[in-house]
């Protein structure tokens, strides 16, 4: 269900309440295991006491991570399988293991609120498993290589829950959903309690029935509310001239991309661009699935003079295409305008196993069947491509996962941040159900945290125009052959508070404040075993 929460697999809305519940659900079970083995046996040992609490909540938040990650990203079995030429028992074993693996990081820092919460109240427990459940979010963000797919902070992209993201950012608000599953599981155990002992009007207070309203405000999706403090927040803003655009979706199966009928692509991209007559067009990533030197005869040149000077209908086009360095090969993107490559940006965040093989697994490649999969990283922070008055920041696939890292183009130089952000992605490798929706997501969260659009040109969807807000204003269908056109309006105003402190610091704010509350928390509970 929090997976559903997060993101539905249908029209990819969020249903924060939800997540709430759920996460609450886990916390209550957590807490009541604790409460259960305190008095079993008097003469049980104090240790083997602590043992079987610390291994129930364990327990409990490890299948309930297990689970909810498993189900989030299931469609890797389809990149390992499908495409990857994995049997079938070892692609759900790999997806098995990599969710349980990153379920430790949630099932440790569950264990560890059940050994310090009870002394704390609600506030400071609260505030307690939040900053821990954030802990365990950016472990699973930044530890090798990271992967924060589908975080509970997405789960709040439609409640008011979402206004604070310019400034706390994805992780941010998690943190926050997190510490109210935890208020919440303390309303939902008053209530269990009162209702067992058959006087619910005397035993579940006045302050269980506010507590309650509150969050039910606070996570229901109010849009009328919403749109006010948008409109505020936007009367403060200043917007750019509208630039005209041309998004493409080739829809080129991934079994077909690097054979020759998929090289029939070509073709279509080329008709589609020499067609389009907006300001700006981009292709899909890797939309030229081989080297410059390797496209038909007078390709790359024909390009080159329709976004000549003299071209009155072309004006700029970002090309998704396979670079070429003396280091290496690239996941690039090339900015094509007054008749040559006037732009390019090289992917720096790879994806392992398809882009790149860590040292350490070098053995795997013997069993997956995807090309390319050496490329070279480009730098962390790159410059965004100025063009019809417009300053652009690209990023590529699921490089708009890591806000943090996006980040870094707008502290370059902050006074002249990026006014627009456009994404170019081919997750035709994981199919067209739920991972499509969960990216588009992801490309959401990072316009609301940016407070810029973005365009977003995918190969098998979702092709879509993102506002500033996060909302999406148009899309084209998935899984089909589409071109989509309309204009955007740029923001143009300094970096975000959320921009400024992850573009110059990552997430170690974020790092800092949890670990500090998990010291203090510690502190107070040696102190107590002190004076007792």
């Amino acid at each position: 269900m929090q997976t559903y929460a997060v993101c539905s697999p249908l029209d990819a809305q969020t249903r924060g309440w939800l997540q709430v519940v759920c996460l609450a659900v886990m916390i209550y079970l957590i807490e009541d295991s604790q409460r259960s083995v305190i008095g079993e046996d008097k003469q049980i040992n104090k240790i083997l006491d602590r043992r079987l609490k610390l291994k129930k909540a364990f327990t409990y938040s490890a299948v309930f991570s297990c689970s909810w990650l498993a189900a989030t990203f299931w469609w890797i079995y389809i990149s390992l399988h499908t495409f990857g030429g994995l049997p079938s028992l070892l692609a759900v074993g790999a997806v098995l293991i990599l969710a349980a693996g990153l379920s430790i990081y949630y099932a440790v820092v569950c264990s560890i609120y059940s050994q310090l919460y009870k002394p704390l109240g609600w506030t400071l427990s609260s505030i307690l498993f939040g900053c821990l459940w954030t802990l365990a979010d950016l472990a699973r963000a930044q530890w090798f290589t990271g992967f924060p797919w589908a975080a509970i902070g997405y789960a709040h992209l439609d409640n008011p829950l979402k206004l604070l993201a310019p400034y706390v950012g994805v992780y941010g608000v998690g943190l926050l959903a997190a510490a109210l599953a935890c208020v919440f599981s303390k309303i939902l155990g008053a209530l269990i309690t009162s209702l067992t002992e058959k006087e619910w009007i005397n035993k579940f207070s006045w302050r269980n029935r506010v507590m309650a309203a509150v969050l039910m405000v606070v996570l229901w999706p109010n849009q009328v509310f919403i749109e006010k403090i948008e409109v505020i927040r936007d009367e403060k803003i200043e917007f750019s001239q509208e630039l005209s655009y041309t998004l493409l979706q080739g829809n080129v199966a991934q079994d077909i991309k690097f054979e020759a009928e998929g090289l029939n692509a070509l073709k279509w991209y080329k008709n589609q661009i020499m067609a389009a007559n907006t300001q700006l067009i981009v292709t899909p990533e890797t939309a030229l699935p081989v080297l410059k030197r390797d496209l038909p005869q007078s390709y790359w040149d024909d390009l080159l003079v329709a976004f000549s000077q003299e071209s009155p209908q072309h004006h700029a086009l970002l090309l998704g295409m396979v670079g070429e360095d003396p280091g290496g090969y690239t996941n690039r993107v090339v900015g094509i305008a007054k008749g040559s490559e006037d732009y390019v940006y090289d992917k720096h965040h790879l994806v392992p196993f398809g882009e790149f093989i860590p040292a350490w697994f070098k053995w795997f490649t013997d069993l997956m069947k995807i090309p390319l999969g050496s490329f070279k990283r480009g730098a962390l922070a790159q410059a965004p491509w100025e063009i019809e008055g417009q300053r652009i920041a690209i990023n590529i696939c699921y490089e708009d996962v890591f806000g943090e890292e996006l980040a870094q183009s707008f502290v370059l130089d902050p006074k002249a941040a990026p006014t627009l952000m456009v994404n170019v992605s081919n997750i035709g490798w994981f199919g067209t159900f739920w991972a499509v929706e969960q990216h588009l997501n992801a490309s959401r969260m990072r316009a609301l945290e940016m407070q810029r659009p973005m365009l977003r040109a995918t190969n098998t969807g979702a092709t879509a125009a993102i506002d500033h807000n996060g909302y999406v204003v148009a899309m084209l269908p998935k899984g089909e052959v589409g071109v989509l056109k309309g204009s955007v309006r740029g923001v143009i105003a300094s970096p975000t508070p959320y921009a400024q402190w992850s573009g110059a610091y990552s997430l170690y704010p974020l790092w800092g404040l949890c670990l500090t509350v998990l010291a203090a928390a510690l502190c107070r509970r040696a102190f107590q075993k002190k004076e007792s």
